[in-house]
């Protein structure tokens, strides 16, 4: 997990969506968007049906969201952070799976030549296994993060040994469980840390955040230590975490194109809206 090439791969996969072929479409959206304005079936062109539209919307946040993590992780190393590795993990299982999307080409991007399509799909397959398999990096993941918070249960186990001596604690600890309870959440934040555009973006991350702490916590009681063994909770909580993982990157970057007036702000601040409410509509279904 140490290996200092993976935080590399998420910039690949972002590269394999360069159609170097075909100059006048700089990326694989375009080249589909250019494809979806001129088919047309059932005497209408495919780019005004909704499932159409949805893809090519997709696309375009996924690769949105991979980018964001890439600049991310790279901009913590350029400032001198050696603790990445789990930043770079997710990023790669990220952006490995994300980049091969449904596409709208129907046949033509595999039979047709120069099979551009089929070419683009042979190149990224290799992704998924390149410096750890995405199963293997799933489970780092969120073994890592059950770590941290297995060590903070382990911290109230001994403190209830002697809870007069440990009153501050536990009492602390209480009151979170009853604001949890009651709804009222922990008191976390992101307001001032967000541009006020994405204020309510940033009250979902917080909601997803704080029901994904909610089932960890649950989970590492009920398992203990043998949460080891239960791969399939694992790789749920570790998509959970990326998912989170990717609401704060794509928050912190579309704050900045707010905040420095970029032309594509508002495009990147609908694109952030849209994968926050995702993300927040999924982690109320993690069990």
């Amino acid at each position: 997990m140490q290996s200092p090439s993976l935080w590399r791969k998420p910039s690949p996969c972002l590269g394999r969506l360069q159609n170097h072929t075909e100059p006048k479409w700089n990326t694989w959206t375009l080249f589909q968007v250019d494809y979806a304005t001129n088919r047309i079936q059932f005497g209408e062109k495919i780019h005004n049906f909704g499932l159409i539209q949805e893809k090519l919307a997709r696309m375009v946040m996924l690769q949105y969201v991979t980018e964001s993590m890439a600049y991310m992780v790279s901009a913590n190393m350029d400032q001198g952070s050696t603790d990445f590795q789990i930043e770079a993990a997710i990023s790669k299982i990220f952006g490995s799976v994300s980049l091969i999307c449904s596409l709208s080409l129907g046949g033509t991007g595999q039979s047709s030549e120069p099979r551009l399509v089929e070419r683009v799909l042979r190149d990224l397959r290799i992704f998924r296994i390149f410096e750890g398999t995405n199963d293997i990096l799933r489970l780092f993941v969120a073994l890592q993060g059950c770590m941290d918070k297995g060590k903070e249960l382990s911290g109230l186990g001994s403190a209830l040994k002697n809870p007069f001596g440990n009153a501050g604690l536990l009492l602390g600890e209480a009151g979170k469980q009853l604001r949890r309870r009651a709804g009222l959440g922990s008191g976390l934040s992101l307001s001032g840390i967000v541009h006020p555009e994405l204020s309510r973006s940033g009250e979902l991350a917080v909601q997803a955040l704080e029901q994904f702490a909610t089932v960890v916590e649950a989970k590492l009681i009920k398992h203990k230590k043998g949460i080891v063994n239960e791969q399939f909770l694992l790789q749920r909580l570790a998509d959970g975490a990326i998912d989170l993982y990717a609401m704060v990157v794509v928050l912190s970057r579309a704050s900045r194109s707010l905040s420095e007036g970029h032309h594509t702000a508002q495009h990147e601040k609908m694109l952030c809206d849209t994968w926050c409410i995702e993300v927040r509509l999924g982690a109320a279904k993690l069990r």
